[in-house]
């Protein structure tokens, strides 16, 4: 767990560089939408369809846990490793913020069946559903921002490790591989829990218990 703490605060300002580029495709996915750019509104059209169909209150509260649970930790485990490819996180984490705003811009023109969640009744489960929400976002933003962020510093160590060492000797890929296996015990030790978590809140605001 030390050794997780220890990368996350190493990382910290790759962490915040990986928001920035989120939040600039978040706003370009307004121009997206505006123009009506077909090849990049497919996937967010596929997304809230496939939500709309297996992700509904009308679902048991399992089969969506199990749903955001897996599509998360999959998601993030590749944000994790995509520094392998150097220019992918910056890429990844460009295209998520441009796909997540389309799916907030798309459900206001397109009427996507079955795209709701849950009504509560009570100020009391209201109240609830709105702190549910608020950490949902919170741990999602973190977990992404973060993954993303050890990805882009591992394409910076692939990047170097390529121009000092252009044969790829067995010292380069052992370290290579240490700082891949880093990675991969913080995904397990916290990118997972969280993401448990954060799965639990949004599947119980999604049935509005």
């Amino acid at each position: 767990m030390l050794e997780a703490i220890y990368l996350i605060k190493n990382n910290i300002y790759f962490t915040w560089f990986a928001l920035l580029i989120f939040f600039s495709g978040f706003c370009f996915s307004y121009l997206v939408d505006h123009f009506n750019i077909k090849f990049l509104t497919w996937f967010p059209h596929w997304f809230l369809k496939f939500m709309s169909r297996y992700v509904n209150p009308k679902a048991s509260f399992l089969k969506i846990f199990l749903i955001i649970f897996l599509f998360n930790s999959i998601s993030i485990a590749v944000y994790l490793i995509s520094g392998l490819f150097v220019a992918f996180p910056y890429i990844i984490a460009f295209m998520t913020g441009m796909n997540i705003g389309l799916t907030v811009f798309i459900p206001q023109k397109a009427n996507i069946e079955g795209y709701e969640m849950g009504h509560p009744h009570g100020a009391g489960k209201m109240f609830k559903m709105m702190v549910f929400s608020t950490f949902v976002l919170v741990f999602e933003i973190v977990t992404f921002s973060l993954a993303l962020g050890m990805g882009m510093s591992l394409g910076i160590a692939v990047a170097a490790v390529s121009v000092a060492n252009p044969s790829a000797s067995i010292g380069a890929s052992m370290f290579l591989a240490e700082l891949l296996s880093m990675r991969l015990r913080t995904y397990i030790l916290f990118c997972v829990p969280v993401l448990a978590v954060s799965a639990y809140l949004e599947a119980s605001v999604i049935k509005g218990a």
